[in-house]
């Protein structure tokens, strides 16, 4: 069974991150004239992938089953590469097409409309993959389409191209000190572990009461959602999987095909696409690019468009290391970290344990280990890194089996207890390769004090997050690993473990390029992102959006240098730039991809300046950001003055979990139960001693009253 959260979806910088709820109040206080009054969304999604690119068109149909006026609100994830740039608000016949401005001034606009009775619609970021759609003046029985438009890049690695969309919203765990950045490793950390004391388990509010009286997740308050795809691949196609859901499949030609869902369903599971082409020999880095970027403002004529074209191309550059099977295995420090919070609950923590098993079993004599398992608190297996010798890995598996699921999920301890030794190992000089494996959903609200906590101490480590269970958070998992240099996996089922580890291992267990740097031909440095570029892994290439002279310059370099360290020596390959003049959302990712980098580097410090920054970029390329929204309104009003409107949240799914009911990570119920039953216990004592003494008191004065009337 499924439960839906009672947190308010309305958009702020500071809101509670969550799932949506029902809540009607009208304008003018009065009693609403029905308690159940529903607003379901229903979602159609429609995917155009073409080579390495996906166009998504997401379409949320409001529709208004009451006899009263309402204004609906729903809150739905994204991915977190998601470059968020069109929207269109469809009543009727009529199109209205969004403008991206600043949050504040969008939001003006959007109050505005709503109040003087306008259709509306307004697009909110959250988080890099949350969002909040709002509509305004749905008149009984209307139906409004929101359709939002995005760009990504889609994954490959070992030989197969691979997308995820998010439907579920796991609920997020609040850590009671959100400024994680300013955690230091203690100088006792190295010798005798971290002791980083448990923090005080805090959960948010918006996770605190759970919505007992819909564990069933009705449809009809959650809505469903239909996928279409078509896949073209630009090659041969060897197998297309849809590991997670039923779809069938309409074949096109040997590189085309298309897909959709055999039936609607539920949002309580990530939808995963994963297809494998015919390879020949890999090429070592392919590079291309567009002309010109893909909006621009409607007032621009077509002269002036014309010019703005020729600024600036924007490609994608596909980074391939050169595949050698005769390299040799080096001695790794491989530290294990497991989440066992309450969010990791079920098959989760089921799949987290089959994770460390099959990474044990991976060890070889060379090599050393660690486990550290946190909730609440941080426990590690050893202070100082063990030898895998047989009787290491016998405790090691004990200390595995023993781990159970529950409590809060403070991850800022046990990042700086994982990066702690890493003083240590450097200086030792110990050569071996250091790899932290984090294994984790995510679940938490304060990914930016992680990511500083991450670029602080991460040193020589690579840092390798596992995404686990039904709809991790994509966005922190795979920011993380970008922070600390490594590769984000995502696992969704557990007969998946053993497969998905195995390749992990074996790709991070082989020397790697390092230290990766991008030059023009003729030595000048392109605008690309993100600056620091990841290591590169067999079979696992990287793609880095670049900005570019466009090709109406008379000086521009139609070659591109790249370099980096293999075997601790110099590396370089020369790749040719194949320009187009078609404009297919490459400078959507590149824009994208500046904003998170900026995003990345925000402080106390250069907060505004970093705001002032993203929104520059986010306005110049028609995005949605932390500081930009999209808002469409309607001219005319279509609400009589005389009506009043009610609010309406649309509920959305929490991920499908084994337990009847969804674990309150940390929230300390059972201590809070056991004071709780105590005081009860208490009072029922105080309660019957005071009773015995009243009751002494009345028969005393009974008879004493007796005696005066005798």
């Amino acid at each position: 069974m499924l439960l839906t959260a009672p947190v308010w979806a309305t958009p702020g910088d500071d809101e509670p991150l969550g799932i949506g709820y029902l809540s009607y109040t009208p304008v003018d206080g009065s009693p609403l004239k029905s308690s159940q009054i529903g607003l379901p969304i229903n979602t159609d999604v429609e995917m155009q992938i073409s080579g390495w690119l996906n166009r998504v068109d997401v379409k949320q149909v409001f529709v208004n089953h009451s006899d009263q006026w309402l204004n609906g609100t729903y809150q739905f994830p994204l991915p977190q590469d998601a470059a968020v740039d069109a929207m269109t608000l469809t009543i009727g016949t009529r199109v209205i097409v969004g403008e991206v401005k600043t949050k504040g001034a969008a939001k003006k606009q959007f109050e505005e409309a709503k109040a003087a009775g306008k259709k509306a619609s307004l697009l909110t970021q959250q988080r890099p993959n949350i969002f909040t759609s709002q509509v305004a003046n749905l008149a009984p029985g209307e139906r409004v389409v929101v359709e939002i438009s995005y760009q990504q890049i889609v994954r490959y690695r070992q030989g197969e191209f691979s997308l995820r969309f998010p439907m579920a919203i796991t609920p997020r765990y609040s850590p009671l000190s959100a400024k994680v950045s300013a955690v230091t490793l203690p100088q006792s950390a190295i010798s005798d572990g971290l002791e980083m004391g448990v923090l005080s388990q805090h959960l948010a509010d918006s996770h605190d009461n759970l919505n007992h009286d819909n564990q069933d997740g009705d449809s009809q308050s959650s809505g469903k959602v239909n996928i279409k795809v078509n896949l073209d691949a630009g090659m041969p196609l060897l197998a297309v999987t849809t590991p997670y859901h039923q779809m069938s499949r309409s074949e096109q030609h040997d590189s085309s095909v298309g897909l959709r869902l055999t039936k609607v369903v539920n949002r309580e599971r990530d939808f995963v696409l994963r297809w494998q082409p015919a390879l020949n020999d890999e090429p070592t880095a392919l590079a291309f690019s567009q002309s010109g970027k893909t909006h621009y403002p409607e007032s621009t004529n077509e002269l002036s468009a014309s010019l703005l074209a020729g600024r600036s191309d924007y490609g994608l550059v596909m980074l391939m290391p050169p595949q050698d099977e005769s390299r040799h295995k080096m001695a790794r420090e491989l530290i294990l970290v497991i989440d066992t919070s309450g969010s990791m609950n079920g098959e989760s923590i089921l799949q987290a344990k089959s994770a460390l098993r099959h990474a044990l079993a991976g060890l070889s004599h060379v090599d050393s280990f660690n486990i550290i398992a946190f909730d609440s608190s941080v426990s590690v297996l050893s202070p100082t890194p063990l030898a895998a010798t047989a009787v290491n890995l016998g405790l090691a598996h004990q200390f595995v089996n023993a781990l159970t699921a529950d409590g809060g999920t403070e991850m800022a301890p046990a990042l700086a207890t994982a990066l702690a030794s890493k003083n240590v190992t450097e200086e030792r000089g110990n050569s071996a390769l250091r790899q932290v494996v984090f294994i984790t959903d995510g679940a938490v609200t304060n990914e930016q004090g992680l990511f500083n906590l991450i670029a602080q101490h991460i040193g020589r480590s690579r840092l390798f997050t596992i995404g686990i269970g039904a709809a991790p958070n994509g966005y922190f998992m795979e920011r993380a690993a970008q922070v600390g240099r490594g590769t984000y996996t995502y696992i969704g089922n557990l007969s998946e473990v053993g497969k998905e580890i195995g390749l992990l291992l074996e790709k991070i267990e082989h020397p790697v390029i390092s230290n990766v740097e991008i030059a023009l031909s003729d030595g000048s440095i392109p605008d690309y992102w993100p600056v620091n570029i990841g290591d590169l892994y067999a079979n696992e290439p990287i793609l880095v959006a670049v900005r570019l002279r466009a090709k109406q310059h008379q000086f521009r370099s139609d070659e591109l240098l790249v370099s980096g360290e293999l075997d601790g020596q110099f590396w370089q390959r020369r790749v040719a730039i194949t320009r187009t003049s078609q404009a297919a959302g490459m400078d959507l990712v590149w824009a994208r991809k500046k904003i998170a980098a900026l995003l990345l580097s925000q402080n106390s410090s250069n907060h505004e300046l970093v705001k002032r920054q993203v929104t520059q970029v986010a306005l110049a390329y028609h995005l949605v950001s932390p500081y930009t929204s999209l808002v469409a309104v309607d001219k005319t009003p279509s609400r009589p003055s005389s009506e009043t409107v009610s609010n309406a949240s649309a509920s959305a799914m929490l991920p499908v979990a084994t337990q009847a009911k969804w674990p309150k990570t940390g929230s300390g119920s059972r201590l809070y139960l056991a004071i709780g039953g105590l005081m009860m216990l208490l009072l029922l004592v105080y309660w019957l001693s005071y009773t015995s003494c009243v009751r002494r008191y009345l028969i005393n004065h009974f008879k004493l009253s007796m005696e005066v009337t005798r």
